[in-house]
């Protein structure tokens, strides 16, 4: 439920795009059924609603199979309780986000499957989705994770020499089988080959380009066999099985378009397995978003994170690859026709009985074709040695027809002009069906034979039944619907989103006609040449005349009978009001997808409202006049001195009147919508509305401060800012009819706020009696704080003070609190600022900055920087009180932290940022206007650098000259207290290759899992019994290695490797515990967040990737067996390259030209490197 101000309404988190079909889809609607992947014998004619739950085959192949259960019967075996399961897995939210759950080992016993993949094919990426869909673990052939049969699929590659079938194969009865293009595959395939071969992670570098070449010479051919080997073995298998085993396209589960739909698919077949019950279907988009499109998912997540309800876990399902390097894999003309003789034997072999494999396989063929073309310019020889046949010999063309079946009350011109567009000559006239019993339809205002165009309108939705009709006269059918329902799951049938085919410019219109043709490519045809580029331009030609003579509203005639559409941009043939917006125009529609709204800036006084007004009108109106909304009995609307009417055309009203619910009651019904923006300052209640009114999805709150800039950039800054979260917060009402990001609007609200600006300073010396009507300013402007008007809305401000939260000074370990390390980074980047903080060894530490507390707030002024750092806790309650700007240093996210003083109920995701617009955060958090990433290890190799500088502690990591060296007298030291089940299992696995030691509670003692603490802090490991802990895991004291401050670098010293895992593999999360190592000349054996390959080279330490555990086993079992080479990794560069210095190293101008500080002074508004500051 989303709440909005004077309404409630119910709505999907899913919208209404749902082409539930898969690419070469074999079902298609008919009045017969079969199963998924094969046939069964033909039924009896049955009604739509019995239909819904079959899959149906369109060739009528009668094929014997012997099966245990139908589809219907297995869905039947849900139990009542499966929806209360549900509600533990995986959800999407109702702001557009997903909340994910980790995988869990099963509580009752369920029917394992395989996930079989020819190498190169996404098998990591679909482990990683089967656990989001289902919420349980999965494992591989090799039961690398030490989970059995407790598994939900098991990954293999099996034939191929890379998989195996497991010990209790004869149990396994289903399989979810994952193919892609070998022309992809293969050179997938060699890369991960190359990453083992030179121990490199897991999906962090391509192959040299001639490495490929010498590679594919001698074994491509051997592969492109192995492929066709593959593909038989798990048809054959399942020969008389068919629906126990479903075909996956990587190609079409990676697609922007088509990627959810085949993720539905997988969910609906895991659904079938005994004991499973997967996530509802309508949340699987999402899922599959913030799985497989991970960086586009959390990139969204960002712009919602002050929306959620809920805090979101730190999550290892997503996929990810970061591989570097050259993408390009030439093959051989020979190469390319063996692949192709391959794909077409096996098209010949199963394509008859297997249509969606066959529609898969053609794709295939028809690249490896376009290939071969590409590399000898021959089209005959590509038609005659690739295509198998000769043009005479091609088989004929199917005849098809397409029907548009549109419900009465929907407005379906742009879509059926595309389809026309795409299908019909350049001058056809629309078809309309008004009688579905009858093959006419109306063209021209006259009735003719259906066969007389492609393309038919009808109101008619009983779909089977028109198939049932039309069936006789054409080989195929297609039908396309603008709705979402049971109909959408046949493959002769697709279902689009209307209200998304809704453009505002020539862009827009263009990728309105390419997203429908490509998915109408996928979904219906084998050949991709039906619609061809022509095609596209043609559709598109169209659309341009349909809204050129609706402008035009002289020829109503035409635009009737062409394009469905009655005289004047009126009605539809179909008495449906158009509700596509007009072309190019700066004014936003005064109408979306069909409805009338408005907006109110409704705000107290001085809270920088006539700044937001400015930008709003900007943004939807730019060269208004200001219309305000007097405060009287009639709540009068003034523009220009003039009285006018709240509907007479323009968007954005201002007012001073923040009774919104009675601003709501008392124009809820000239608009369709009403949204109010509001502008806060302050704590006063003068100044601010009641704060419940801002938790409505039709009310957006700005805080006073996200509205000052001082320069230009600031002004472009608070622009793009504002309108992300218009964006964000009236998604639900614009959504994709009105780009609130296009570049265009956003120039727009600049070039207003710039006028305002002149405005202003143009009537400084007027009377403030005198006012601009344009703008809304008056004479006598004076700046937000009360100063006098210098140019702009900022203010200019000499440097302050520096506060900090805790942190007494002293001399011990346990008084060097986490916010005075943040004043050693502070020191270094406002060194103008008063507040120093110097450490000696063997002195005492030197603090001048002032301790935040109850006393020394009163003596903060706007001018002063607060120190904050995420483990910290101040003494006063609101840090909202602090007058002045805030750097938050975050060694983690507040997530990571549920008892930090931030996070009392662990309701934050891990991109929370502080409220305010004069806070700021550095750490593992997205860049935003508002913070900057940067990972704790590059934050405490500053400060070791400022606390020990006799140690030279920051050349042994830039300088590969000082890089320290370990004494190579033991294997391995583990140091950890908490307990982490995938540290603890690395520990244990370690200790077969030697004897390993350990200095804290954690044992590799896995197996016992401590309690959980009442007060939610980390659980502490459980160190193994007497006599019960193996003779290859020694404990080690570490209290006379560790130096005065508490550091572990003196500790790992003696060992060849430093066992370093984080806590979570969280984005940008990468902690000081591979630094420890790489300082005492260890090599690190790290788990965590992929940003370590940016940061560090990834030759200089082992990645122990969690999904391949023995990829690093087995690297270090080498090194420990290869002296020479164990010491080439040891002379290996710490750092990946200079950019990383500059990017994450720089906190003065000594190291990159001190490019960090300055981003970080940019973002906070301070110019230069330490002088003159001016927010």
């Amino acid at each position: 439920m989303r709440r909005f101000l004077g309404a409630a309404v119910l709505f999907t988190s899913f919208g209404a795009l749902l082409i539930v079909s898969s690419l070469r889809y074999a079902t298609v609607l008919e009045p017969h059924t079969a199963d998924d992947e094969g046939d069964q014998p033909p039924e009896p004619p049955m009604t739509f609603s019995d239909a819904r739950d079959f899959f149906i085959h369109h060739n009528n192949i009668t094929t014997a199979v012997a099966t245990t259960q139908t589809t219907s019967e297995r869905r039947q075996l849900r139990s009542a309780s499966s929806t209360q399961q549900r509600r533990r897995l995986s959800n999407a939210l109702t702001d557009g986000g997903c909340e994910i759950t980790w995988p869990q080992p099963p509580q009752k016993p369920y029917e394992t499957a395989y996930a079989a993949s020819y190498p190169g094919c996404g098998a990591r990426m679909t482990w990683n989705l089967v656990e989001a869909l289902t919420g349980l673990w999965t494992g591989d052939d090799w039961d690398s994770n030490n989970r059995g049969k407790r598994v939900v699929t098991i990954k293999t590659h099996f034939p191929h020499d890379a998989g195996r079938l497991v010990p209790w194969d004869d149990e396994i009865h289903r399989a979810l089988v994952i193919i892609r293009n070998p022309m992809h595959a293969i050179p997938s395939f060699f890369n991960h080959i190359y990453e083992m071969k030179n121990h490199l992670p897991v999906h962090s570098q391509r192959a040299p380009v001639d490495a490929w070449i010498e590679w594919r010479d001698r074994l491509a051919a051997i592969q492109i066999s192995r492929f066709e080997k593959f593909v038989d073995y798990w048809m054959e298998r399942f020969l008389q099985l068919n629906d126990n085993r479903i075909f996956v396209s990587y190609e079409r589960l990676t697609d922007d378009d088509m990627g959810a739909e085949e993720a539905i698919r997988m969910t609906r077949f895991l659904g079938q397995s005994e004991g499973v019950t997967p996530i509802d279907i309508e949340s699987v988009p999402c899922v599959w978003k913030s799985v497989v499109k991970y960086k586009e998912s959390l990139k969204a997540s960002n712009n919602n994170h002050q929306q959620q309800q809920q805090r979101r876990r730190l999550d290892p399902l997503h996929h990810d690859s970061q591989r570097s390097g050259p993408t390009e894999r030439p093959y051989t003309p020979e190469l390319l026709s063996l692949m192709s003789d391959m794909l077409l034997r096996l098209i010949g072999k199963w394509g008859d009985g297997h249509l969606r494999l066959r529609k898969m396989l053609e794709g295939y063929q028809t690249d490896v074709a376009a290939a071969y073309l590409a590399t000898t310019g021959d089209n005959d020889a590509a038609m005659t040695s690739l295509g198998g046949v000769v043009p005479a010999q091609q088989p004929k063309q199917k005849d098809f027809h397409v029907i548009l079946a549109c419900p009465p009350e929907m407005d379906c011109t742009i879509l059926s002009n595309v389809l026309v567009g795409l299908f019909e000559p350049p001058d056809a006239y629309m078809s309309f069906m008004e009688d579905s019993s009858q093959l006419q339809v109306r063209q021209r205002g006259s009735l003719v034979s259906i066969e007389s165009s492609v393309v038919t309108l009808t109101h008619d939705m009983n779909l089977l039944a028109l198939y049932k009709t039309m069936k006789s006269k054409f080989d195929e059918v297609y039908f396309v619907a603008p709705v979402k329902g049971e109909a959408c799951e046949y493959d002769n049938v697709m279902c689009v989103d209307n209200e998304a085919l809704v453009y505002s410019n020539s862009e827009g219109m263009e990728d309105v006609v390419t997203k429908i043709a490509k998915r109408m490519r996928l979904h219906f045809f084998e050949d991709p040449t039906i619609l061809s580029e022509a095609k596209l331009g043609v559709a598109l030609k169209r659309l341009v005349e349909m809204e050129t003579l609706r402008a035009d509203d002289k020829q109503g005639g035409l635009l009737e009978e062409k394009f469905g559409i009655r005289g004047g941009g009126g009605d539809h043939i179909a008495d449906k009001k158009m509700t596509a917006p007009m072309l190019t125009s700066d004014k936003a529609p005064l109408t979306i997808n069909g409805k009338t709204y408005h907006i109110f800036q409704a705000s107290p006084p001085h809270t920088a409202s006539t700044v937001l007004n400015n930008f709003l009108i900007g943004m939807f109106e730019p060269g208004a006049e200001y219309s305000f909304m007097v405060y009287n009995q009639e709540r009068t609307i003034r523009r220009h001195d003039k009285d006018v009417a709240i509907d007479d055309g323009h968007i954005v009203t201002k007012t001073h009147i923040t009774d919104l619910m009675g601003l709501y009651k008392q124009h809820r019904n000239a608009f369709d919508e009403i949204m109010f923006v509001v502008a806060n300052r302050g704590v006063n209640p003068e100044t601010r509305i009641d704060s419940s009114l801002c938790q409505y999805n039709n009310v957006l709150c700005i805080e006073f401060e996200e509205l000052l800039y001082s320069d230009e950039h600031g002004r472009e800054s608070v622009v793009r800012a504002l309108a992300e979260k218009l964006k964000d917060r009236f998604g639900y009402f614009f959504g994709a009819h009105l780009d609130l990001m296009d570049s265009n609007r956003l120039k727009n609200a600049v070039i207003r706020l710039q006028q305002m600006d002149q405005a202003t300073i143009s009537m400084a010396d007027q009377p403030f009696t005198v006012s601009d009507n344009k703008f809304g300013v008056h004479g006598g402007h004076r700046n937000r704080d009360g100063s006098e008007m210098q140019g702009s809305s900022a203010r200019k401000i000499d440097s302050g003070k520096l506060f900090y939260c805790g942190g007494a000074p002293g001399l011990n370990r346990k008084e060097f609190k986490y916010s005075t390390f943040g004043l050693f980074l502070a020191n270094s980047l406002f060194p103008e600022y008063e507040g120093k903080v110097e450490y000696q060894p063997g002195q005492p530490l030197i603090n001048t900055a002032i301790p935040l507390t109850d006393d020394t707030l009163n003596q903060a002024t706007s001018n002063d920087i607060l120190i904050m750092h995420s483990h910290q806790k101040c003494e006063i309650f609101s840090l909202e009180a602090f007058p002045g700007a805030q750097l938050h240093v975050n060694a983690e996210f507040y997530d990571m932290h549920p008892l930090h003083l931030l996070n009392p109920n662990g309701e934050f995701t891990q991109n929370y940022l502080p409220p305010g617009e004069r806070s700021y955060v550095i750490g593992p958090h997205e860049d935003t206007r508002q913070s900057i990433r940067i990972p704790y290890c590059s934050m405490k190799l500053w400060y070791l650098h400022k606390t020990r500088p006799t140690e030279a502690i920051l050349p042994k990591i830039i300088d590969p000259s000082k890089k320290p060296k370990n004494t190579k007298e033991h294997f391995l030291l583990y140091i950890n207290s908490h307990y982490i089940e995938y540290r603890e299992r690395a520990a244990r696995a370690l200790s077969e290759i030697g004897a390993i030691h350990t200095a804290g509670k954690c044992q590799g003692n896995w197996e016992v899992r401590p309690p959980p603490k009442p007060d939610g802090s980390p659980e502490q490991c459980e160190p193994y019994e007497d006599g019960l802990r193996p003779s290859s895991i020694l404990p080690v004291s570490a209290s006379n290695d560790r130096d005065t401050q508490g550091h572990n670098s003196n500790l790992f010293s003696k060992y060849r490797f430093a066992l370093v895992m984080e806590n979570a593999d969280a984005p940008g999360y990468v902690s000081e515990k591979i630094l420890d190592a790489f300082l005492a000349g260890s090599i690190p054996v790290y788990y965590g967040s992929r940003m370590v390959f940016e940061i560090f080279n990834p030759k200089a330490f082992v990645f122990f990737d969690l999904d391949i555990p023995q990829q690093a086993l087995n690297q270090i079992q080498f090194l420990e067996q290869n002296p020479a080479e164990y010491e080439r990794m040891l002379n290996e560069p710490i750092i990946a390259n200079k950019q990383v210095l500059e990017k994450y190293f720089s906190w003065d101008e000594t190291v990159g030209n001190g490019v960090l500080k300055q981003r970080i002074r940019q973002m906070m508004g301070l110019q230069g490197n330490g002088a003159s500051p001016q927010w």
